[in-house]
């Protein structure tokens, strides 16, 4: 309970931070764009697995970006928390990731080179929860309202020190052009996870998939379902589920 109060806490800095930041970058001639993130998941999930044992979930982050001047390119940064629960005596109450990296568009293809840091405060060192990734993204607009993008990261040291990991992840989006529908997206995804050491990680290698939609509600805020399902069988961490949300932007 604790840990949900400080998140809870932390996200309402976010997001009088979040609606700060702009009008304080103006002031100051701060280099670069702020924009923020707070939202409620009934269920957080990453990468087909729970994260929250089937709980309610507190996520939020900020991020800076910034035109490099070259090709439409741009640098960015930010973090991003949100409460776990992994059901274990780790002490792991808060996922706190930090990224960046530069992103740009080359012949129509947006691109998106980075990296991310996924640490988990109070865990106990003996677990080796902490973990880096290096990652590619790469997005196309087939036509207007839809895009198609693919995912790859990789980590020397996976989650709980199994080994190199390996992320490939294929995705598509809908944006409804109907105006009656105006605001709903819809999306889908496919990805899958390798593990050197599976016996380490506590699963075999395996596929996850989605399917989703949202609405925004205001400029700012939407809502959103959806369902998630993985090719695990026999785990209560990989059960199919359907997942609502609620986030804002600032």
């Amino acid at each position: 309970m604790a840990s949900v109060v400080r998140l809870l806490s932390a996200l309402g800095f976010v997001a009088v931070v979040g609606a700060s930041l702009p009008a304080q970058a103006e002031d100051m001639k701060f280099p670069g764009t702020f924009s923020a993130n707070a939202g409620l998941v009934t269920e957080y999930r990453f990468r087909g697995l729970d994260q929250s044992s089937q709980k309610p979930a507190i996520q939020g982050g900020i991020d800076w970006s910034m035109d490099t001047g070259m090709a439409g390119t741009s640098v960015y940064l930010g973090t991003w928390g949100s409460n776990v629960d992994f059901g274990d005596s780790d002490k792991a109450s808060a996922e706190i990731d930090y990224y960046g990296g530069i992103a740009g568009s080359t012949a129509g293809i947006g691109w998106d080179v980075g990296f991310i840091y996924y640490s988990y405060p109070g865990a106990s060192d003996d677990v080796d929860y902490d973990l880096w990734e290096a990652a590619l993204g790469l997005s196309y607009d087939v036509m207007d309202g839809v895009t198609v993008g693919a995912n790859y990261a990789y980590s020397p040291d996976f989650f709980g020190g199994s080994g190199t990991g390996h992320w490939f992840a294929a995705n598509v989006s809908y944006a409804v052009p109907i105006k009656v529908l105006a605001g709903i997206t819809l999306d889908a995804s496919i990805g899958r996870q390798l593990i050197e050491e599976n016996s380490t990680f506590g699963q075999d290698d395996y596929t996850t998939w989605s399917i989703g939609a949202s609405l925004g509600v205001t400029e700012n805020v939407s809502l959103g379902v959806q369902y998630v399902d993985t090719s695990i069988s026999g785990s209560s961490l990989a059960d199919e589920v359907v997942i609502g949300s609620l986030t804002a932007s600032f």
